[in-house]
């Protein structure tokens, strides 16, 4: 999937981090804004037991596919037509092979979101609409009937997130729609089978909750706790706001708004992409950490300054006098600073109502080794949030 903030390129850096830094490849890993679970594999195959959190659903959906479950789901309870009954190994190919024969039908999303549909929007081809609908409905059916477990549920879901979202008529996200269909987007929408990362481990969670509500329910302590929140005022809840309809399946529920469709205006708007709450958002964020180690994935033009960041991160260090460190020295700094040029996800090219400022950015691998895993004094929570409120008035 495309798909904004993504740290698929920047695993390897992730991973040299953590070993450089000695992080235990045992023990609970918290991700905390999951998104589609690139990071969330890799602590998977580092030998940890993963959770994997996400508020938005249809990334919770990924992670409950691909995270939480170590293997191919098997539907040994679902009941197909004797004619699409086929003996395949593993079985899932074989459901999902009945899905890809459904010929289609109109529904909600057809009408609000596709190519022919009585809104006028063109997300999907005629055709791929109309095959969408059928097969989401054939989906709801299976589990509303129980011929299919949560779990695979989830797996089927998850599947078609990502089959569909290959052949949306996008430049990119889901803000808008291009006027002509592209060529990807006229392609058939072909179903492919996602693959759960494997695990020796057993006990791999996936949540979709606010990633403070959850720190306050699941106190840990965890081993790591990864956090690559939302960093400028970009929403991902109106980025990818058909992937999520697609993912809750519920637009009879509500009226699509605007040009676009997008979902009811209060729908997941992140405090972390707003310049007036981000920093609060850290500061309550960073309280609740109760964890040995913390990765901070962000970015050099953030919403939140580096500076804030950093220090933000040094009151909950392990250290009384935090040293702060650009170049790694494993084992000698409380909180380590890599820098990794990266490219500029740009969704158009420069026109005459956007220029970007530059090509490339700067991404900040921040790790923090923690003074306890056991909850902030109120001396130490009242300290976070001074030092952090001292230095916003200050840049």
């Amino acid at each position: 999937m495309n798909y904004i903030g993504s740290k698929h390129s920047l695993l390897p850096e992730i991973e040299r981090v953590l070993d450089e830094h000695g992080v235990p490849r045992s023990g609970i890993a918290l991700d905390l804004f999951a998104g589609t679970g690139a990071v969330g594999k890799l602590l998977k195959r580092r030998g940890h037991t993963v959770w994997a959190n996400d508020w938005q659903r249809y990334a919770y959906v990924t992670n409950a596919a691909l995270i939480e479950q170590n293997r191919l789901p098997e539907f040994p309870r679902l009941t197909l037509p004797t004619q699409q009954d086929v003996n395949r190994h593993p079985r899932c190919e074989t459901v999902l092979a009945y899905l890809q024969t459904l010929p289609g039908r109109k529904g909600e999303f057809y009408e609000h979101y596709c190519e022919g549909g009585s809104a006028g929007r063109q997300y999907f081809s005629r055709e791929n609409g109309l095959r969408l609908q059928q097969i989401r409905d054939t989906i709801e059916l299976w589990r509303s009937i129980e011929q299919i477990t949560e779990s695979e549920y989830f797996w089927l879901v998850a599947c078609v997130i990502e089959s569909a979202d290959r052949v949306a008529n996008t430049a990119s996200v889901y803000g808008a729609y291009l006027k002509h269909l592209k060529a990807t987007a006229e392609k058939p929408l072909q179903l492919v089978a996602l693959r759960p990362q494997e695990s020796a481990v057993q006990g791999h969670r996936a949540f979709c909750q606010d990633s403070l509500a959850l720190l306050r329910e699941q106190p840990g302590p965890f081993t790591l706790i990864y956090i690559d929140p939302p960093y400028n005022a970009r929403q991902y809840s109106a980025n990818y706001h058909i992937l999520e309809t697609l993912a809750r399946w519920d637009v009879e529920e509500f009226e699509p708004r605007g040009l676009t469709g997008l979902r009811p205006a209060e729908s997941h708007r992140s405090a972390y992409s707003l310049a007036s709450t981000a920093q609060k958002a850290f500061t309550a964020l960073l309280s609740e950490a109760r964890a040995d180690y913390v990765l901070f994935s962000y970015n050099n033009e953030g919403l939140v300054p580096e500076a804030t960041l950093l220090q933000l991160l040094g009151a909950v260090s392990d250290s009384a006098e935090t040293v702060v460190s650009s170049k790694s020295r494993p084992g000698r700094d409380s909180v380590s600073v890599t820098r990794i040029p990266f490219k500029r996800f740009r969704a158009d090219a420069d026109h005459e109502k956007r220029t970007y400022s530059a090509d490339a950015t700067e991404e900040l691998l921040i790790l923090a080794r923690l003074r306890s895993s056991s909850p902030l004094s109120s001396v130490a929570t009242t300290q976070l949030s001074s030092q952090g409120e001292e230095l916003s008035s200050a840049v």
